[in-house]
């Protein structure tokens, strides 16, 4: 799969989860925190989203885990995708 492809369907399920405002959602430089505000009930709610939308390997808290606090603060939409793109491929 594309990473345009995974991209649109990352932001169809972000507007899902976020819902009231989507007009972050499609920019790759979005960050979910600061741009998307997503609460971290909303980030679970991706999560679930995006295994069951691209399988099991997909593990959005394992790879939040990972990252320090800046990386958390800073994550965008664009690194959602690639982190998508890299391990369902």
């Amino acid at each position: 799969m594309r990473t345009e492809e995974i991209h649109g369907q990352v932001t169809a399920l972000l507007v899902e989860v976020i819902g009231d405002d989507p007009r972050w959602a499609p920019l790759r430089t979005a960050r979910l925190d600061e741009d998307l505000r997503m609460e971290s009930v909303e980030v679970l709610a991706l999560a679930a989203r995006l295994r069951e939308r691209f399988g099991e390997r997909v593990d959005l808290p394992g790879y939040l885990a990972g990252l320090d606090i800046d990386g958390i603060i800073e994550l965008t939409v664009g690194d959602v995708v690639d982190y998508v793109a890299r391990v369902a491929g």
